[in-house]
């Protein structure tokens, strides 16, 4: 798993107006909670682009003032007006304690129906889930190699040692389906033999009336 390094300073003064200075001077008021105490800091905004511009699941590696802390990114608040960040939550990772995150669901391999028009439709992009923090995936992957006209992927189908997925098995996260341009297609081919029905029905003789 990808880990993004944040080289960040502990805040002693932790007011609004302090706080706006803090970005006014292109740093990032964060605040770190979860672990045996809460630490207040900030770091410069570019820090924090690979981490927050990125569809990707990443852990922080988090150093104030000399002190590491491994965690999560939790919550993002931006300002209304600009969109510019004005502050960032993130979740200390204990060993002891399973934590909850967005992961992304990925799929692997090609359904044969795909050279005939077939198309995967993911209805899930990030999943829920719930573990300690060496069982945390990057990233979930499920095999729609095996899919046809009409199958659907669920959750139940997912299986990852040590993780739980907070969603309901039922839900399904994949559809395979008929691309609209193939519907298209078949359409106005069948088009020109419906229109031929009516015209040899037409060019029929009559049968002889009966005397």
């Amino acid at each position: 798993m990808e880990v993004v390094k944040i080289e960040a300073k502990k805040r002693t003064d932790l007011g609004k107006k302090a706080a706006k200075t803090l970005r006014n001077q292109g740093q990032i008021p964060c605040n770190l909670y979860g672990g045996k105490e809460n630490v207040n800091f900030y770091a410069p905004y570019a820090s924090f682009k690979s981490l927050i511009f990125t569809p990707d699941f990443k852990l922080a590696e988090i150093i104030v003032d000399g002190t590491t802390y491994r965690a999560i990114l939790k919550d993002l608040q931006a300002n209304p007006v600009n969109e510019n960040i004005d502050h960032l939550d993130f979740q200390e990772l204990v060993e002891t304690k399973k934590v909850k995150v967005n992961v992304p669901l990925k799929f692997t391999g090609t359904p044969k129906a795909a050279a005939m028009g077939g198309k995967v439709e993911q209805t899930m992009r990030k999943l829920t889930v719930l573990a300690f923090p060496k069982d945390l995936p990057s990233v979930i992957t499920m095999d729609v190699s095996d899919m046809d006209f009409g199958s659907i992927k669920r959750i139940k189908e997912l299986s990852l040692p040590g993780v739980e997925i907070l969603h309901s098995p039922n839900i399904p996260v994949a559809r395979l389906a008929v691309t609209r341009a193939v519907k298209e297609e078949a359409a106005a081919a069948a088009a020109p033999a419906k229109a031929a029905a009516p015209a040899a029905a037409a060019a029929k003789p009559a049968a002889p009336a009966k005397k």
